[in-house]
């Protein structure tokens, strides 16, 4: 689902590094200002539904690594490693997070208990999709877990943060029946998914109701578990 005119080239994350979370308030406008919320509530959400503790951890387009920070209070036992397209963002990381082991080429042998992929596929052209989901098939371990989040299109506040973000203007969003489809066809098994980020940051009181609600279709983003 294309939710703008697409560009002829791929966004180039590393244009956006240095300022990457004022880029994503901007584009949240009036909606909320507390981003940390969110970032905080991914981590919770995925720990509640892995049910186990990973010891090797990859943040799959990791950005400048706002969601790190959540997941390692989360998982405390975990070593955790970072890949990312944008080196400056690589290099943000390699900065602020000492104990992360940055990642520049997936060509490796080693082997991931957790991936954790967090608004990443709608950067990716459907063409270019099989490939991906190719390579994370490979750098997962044989009982490994694949943890996607996504924007979902049915959100109306989801599609406007979208049409405002700067370096969403490359954004292909994808329905989360098809992104299981599609992971299916590349030999992963559905665990479980859900819908995810039904109130804003002002009625956090009301997190914990989200488990009883990942059935309705009206989040503003989804999630899907899966299994190698």
């Amino acid at each position: 689902m294309k939710t703008k005119k697409q560009l002829d080239k791929p966004i180039n994350f590393d244009d956006f590094a240095s300022n990457y979370e004022n880029y994503i308030a901007q584009s949240f406008g009036s909606i909320d200002n507390n981003l940390n919320y969110y970032h905080s509530s991914k981590a919770k959400i995925l720990k509640k539904e892995l049910k186990q503790n990973p010891k090797k951890i990859l943040d799959f387009g990791c950005g400048v690594g706002l969601m790190l920070s959540h997941l390692k209070e989360v998982f405390k036992e975990s070593k955790f490693y970072a890949y990312d397209d944008s080196q400056k963002s690589l290099d943000y990381i390699k900065a602020n997070y000492k104990d992360v082991n940055c990642i520049n080429n997936l060509d490796m042998s080693i082997k991931f208990n957790l991936i954790f992929v967090s608004n990443v596929i709608h950067h990716v052209k459907s063409a270019d999709r099989k490939n991906l989901f190719k390579k994370i098939y490979e750098l997962l371990d044989d009982n490994g877990r694949l943890f996607i989040i996504e924007h979902n299109p049915y959100n109306p506040l989801t599609l406007r943060t979208v049409a405002n973000c700067a370096f969403d203007a490359d954004a292909e969003l994808i329905k989360k029946k098809d992104l299981i489809n599609l992971c299916k066809k590349n030999n992963f098994k559905i665990e479980e998914s859900g819908y995810i980020h039904f109130f804003p940051s002002k009625l956090d009181f009301l997190f914990k109701f989200e488990f009883y609600l990942k059935w309705l279709f009206l989040g503003a983003q989804y999630f899907c578990i899966f299994k190698k």
